[in-house]
């Protein structure tokens, strides 16, 4: 791995977490549709290009239900797999077309996850 690899990774990985605290913290708030989660990557330009947003989005959305922080809503029983396939199908394959997308698929905060993110929200709070 090369020295701008991994800058390029590190920054990916700040990205990301960067990312996961912010759906956390609002989801304290209300559930959280992946128009917000779009809505974020772009507004923090934590990703340049529209494939990289798409990268950044899924593995966030994929680690936070992984680590049993948040779940999909409706979905609570679907296999990660499954749900994260859905997930692609609507964010990627018609990302033209928010309107199939943006509010089609949500995310809620887990007990474990609302516990962490009052803790995340009391660290950074002013």
């Amino acid at each position: 791995m090369t020295q701008p690899d991994r800058m390029r990774g590190a920054e990916n990985q700040r990205a990301q977490e960067r990312l996961c605290r912010e759906l956390l913290i609002s989801g304290l708030y209300d559930q959280v549709p992946l128009a917000q989660v779009e809505s974020v990557i772009t507004r923090d330009d934590l990703a340049q290009t529209v494939a990289a947003q798409q990268e950044l989005a899924l593995s966030a959305i994929r680690s936070l239900v992984d680590a049993g922080l948040m779940e999909f809503d409706g979905w609570e029983d679907l296999p990660l797999d499954a749900a994260m396939s859905r997930v692609y199908d609507l964010f990627v394959n018609h990302y033209d077309d928010p309107g199939t997308w943006a509010f089609s698929v949500w995310l809620k905060l887990t007990e474990a996850g609302a516990q962490y993110a009052r803790e995340l929200k009391s660290k950074t709070a002013p």
